[in-house]
C-alpha cells in the first residue's frame, strides 16, 4: 500500500504513483494542489480522507478496486467522463464540492454511494440526455442528505 499522510503535495499524477496502479493508495489530512488521475486504471482501493484538494483531474479514470472519497473539500470543477467500471463500492461521504460536479458516460458495475455531500455548484449525475453516453448505475446508487443538486447541466 501507498500511503500518504500530513503532506503538501503539489502535484500528484502517473508520474509520481505508479507502483499505487496495482497497489491500494491512501490520501489522509493532505494539502494537494493538483490530484491528477486523469486515464489511469487502479486496480486496488484508492482511498482518499481529510484532504483539501485545489483540483482533481478524473476524467477516464477507473477505480476497479473502489474509491472512498470521504471528508475532502475539492475547490475545482471535476469532469468525470467514462468513469466507473468499479467491481467495489465508490463512496462519496461528507465531502464540499466547490465546483461542478459533472459526470458523462460512466459505468457503475457496483454501487455508488453519496451522503451527506455539498455540491456548491451541482451535478449531472442523474441527467438523462443521450441514451447511448447516459451513466448506466448497474447496482444501484444510493443518495442521503445530499445538498445541491444532482440532475441539472452545468449552469444550469
Amino acid at each position: 500500500m501507498q500511503y500518504f499522510e500530513n503532506q503538501y503535495i503539489k502535484r500528484m499524477d502517473s508520474n509520481s504513483i505508479q507502483p499505487c496502479l496495482t497497489e491500494s493508495l491512501s490520501l489522509c489530512n493532505c494539502i494537494i494542489g493538483v490530484l491528477d488521475f486523469n486515464a489511469l486504471k487502479f486496480v486496488n482501493k484508492v482511498v482518499i480522507k481529510n484532504c483539501v484538494i485545489n483540483e482533481l483531474i478524473i476524467y477516464c479514470t477507473w477505480f476497479d478496486g473502489g474509491l472512498t472519497f470521504v471528508n475532502n473539500i475539492v475547490s475545482s470543477d471535476i469532469n468525470y467522463e467514462m468513469g466507473g467500471h468499479n467491481n467495489n463500492e465508490i463512496i462519496f461521504l461528507g465531502n464540499v464540492f466547490n465546483g461542478f460536479f459533472g459526470f458523462f458516460d460512466c459505468h457503475f458495475n457496483e454501487c455508488i454511494i453519496l451522503k451527506n455531500n455539498i455540491f456548491v455548484k451541482n451535478s449531472d449525475l442523474l441527467v438523462k440526455e443521450n441514451k447511448g453516453f447516459d451513466n448506466i448505475f448497474l447496482k444501484g446508487v444510493v443518495l442521503e442528505n445530499n445538498i445541491g443538486r444532482l440532475d441539472v447541466f452545468k449552469n444550469g
